[in-house]
């Protein structure tokens, strides 16, 4: 059961990825920049 609860829970999170790849509204961070750097871009996009 849970070797089927893991690979279930990682093609929900592969669906995901898939989804917000094909959507041309999302901005990718990362999560490792700085907090500054992050904001700026949030800021830039509202």
């Amino acid at each position: 059961m849970i070797d089927k609860i893991k690979m279930e829970s990682r093609r929900y999170a592969k669906r995901q990825l898939t989804w917000f790849r094909k959507n041309d509204n999302i901005i990718w961070i990362n999560g490792l920049d700085k907090i500054e750097k992050n904001l700026n871009i949030i800021l830039e996009n509202i």
